[in-house]
């Protein structure tokens, strides 16, 4: 031939003939590779979480139950309490000589749908969690919230709010006792930054039986030690709470304790890393369907490429012919049949990784699981969904490609192929 092929000109000339047709099958490709983008986005996002919110928490002990509510309750926040427990047990654990640290939750409250926890200031050590402005509670009825509960709740040190028993609807709250916010904590990435922590002191005056009167001025070490754990045990009541969460000084204390525990009536005892893993095989079974289905669209959506395209190449023959019979040579014609497929494929990619990217963003601004994802940095997964569909798109056109390469001129010319 003389002069040399414009090849994206003509690429971009035989896709603008169908352009409906070659719509349709781009959006498909990107679907296929927007669905399993997402999925992966999604689940890495929620391992990520989980892990983070674990806290090197070895153990946590709470009333009789599953122990994957146990854990998704009283340490991810993220269910409902299994039940109560006497505080003694948090006190006996805490002069355990197995025992790092002793960590006890009372939950049972919320402010709108962030969860009052019933605490010791030793519950922000276990996420690295500073006070960035105000202070830790000095008395009771005092609050010191996460950076995320603060932000969505719109209150600042020196506000105060209601609590209310239970959550979400047919809550009852607790007007005549309002809390005082007197500190807020450093964003930290985990479940801390979506709380309230307040005082054992204060939880416990607001469940407190009728009749019964507690002192509510009762100052928490800052330390974060344990020696003060029975200043805070009256006699006039029972005190109880929802868990203790349990840093062990040995792996061989976390196989010992357990059993020892489990053994008093009415004690559950969980150890998260394991319970983490079997919610991380439950969304995985749920994870591999979705993923599985995504294969099988990304694979029709390839074969309907390849079938549009040879009809189509087909349909343009006398085209091909002339190149031919002009003197067009094998490659020439490879990179015109190809670089469709490959466009086609490409452009299927990017629109895959905008809706994976956007299906991640989305669950995450409107916390569609109570994990509080955050969307993943860009990755593997986000090449490989550009990629992909590309290559998907290369392999589409291999059928087309040998129908033109095997092309007659001048049967083609004459009309009769």
């Amino acid at each position: 031939m003389t002069g040399r092929v414009n090849t994206p000109r003509l690429v971009l000339a035989g896709l603008a003939r169908r352009p409906l047709t070659w719509l349709f099958h781009g959006l498909l490709l990107g679907l296929a590779g927007g669905l399993l983008l997402a999925v992966s986005l999604v689940q890495t996002a929620a391992e990520t979480r989980l892990q983070r919110d674990l806290g090197g928490v070895d153990l946590v002990v709470g009333a009789e139950g599953g122990g994957l509510q146990l854990v998704m309750s009283a340490l991810l926040q993220a269910d409902a309490p299994t039940g109560i427990i006497p505080a003694e047990v948090w006190t006996d654990l805490a002069r355990d000589p197995q025992v790092a640290a002793a960590v006890p939750v009372a939950m049972g409250d919320s402010v709108g749908d962030v969860r009052i926890v019933g605490t010791t200031p030793a519950y922000a050590d276990l996420y690295g969690g500073d006070v960035a402005a105000g202070r830790w509670w000095t008395g009771g009825m005092e609050a010191v919230l996460g950076a995320a509960a603060a932000q969505r709740l719109g209150l600042a040190p020196g506000d105060t709010f209601i609590g209310a028993h239970g959550e979400g609807p047919g809550t009852v709250a607790h007007a005549d006792h309002p809390y005082t916010v007197v500190g807020v904590l450093a964003p930290t990435g985990t479940v801390l930054d979506r709380l309230a922590l307040t005082s054992l002191d204060s939880v416990w005056s607001l469940h407190a039986a009728p009749g019964h009167s507690h002192d509510q001025s009762h100052d928490h070490d800052h330390d974060h030690g344990h020696d003060h754990a029975h200043d805070h045990a009256h006699a006039d009541a029972p005190r109880q709470i929802t868990a203790v969460l349990v840093d062990v000084r040995s792996p061989l204390a976390a196989v010992t304790l357990g059993p020892r525990l489990e053994a008093e009536p009415g004690l559950k005892v969980a150890q998260p890393a394991r319970e983490v893993q079997r919610l991380n095989a439950l969304l995985g079974g749920g994870a591999g369907l979705l993923r599985q289905f995504g294969v099988g669209l990304g694979v029709l959506a390839a074969g309907g490429v390849g079938l549009a395209l040879t009809g189509a190449l087909l349909a343009r023959r006398r085209e091909f012919a002339l190149l031919k019979a002009l003197g067009a040579r094998p490659a020439t014609l490879a990179r015109l049949v190809l670089g469709e497929g490959l466009l086609l494929g490409a452009a299927g990619g990017v629109a895959g990784w905008a809706l994976g990217r956007t299906v991640m963003a989305v669950t995450a601004a409107a916390e569609a699981t109570p994990l509080a994802l955050v969307p993943p940095p860009p990755g593997l997964a986000d090449l490989l969904a550009l990629l992909v569909p590309a290559g998907l798109g290369l392999v589409a056109a291999l059928p087309a490609l040998v129908v033109v390469l095997r092309l007659d001129p001048l049967a083609a010319l004459e009309n009769r192929s």
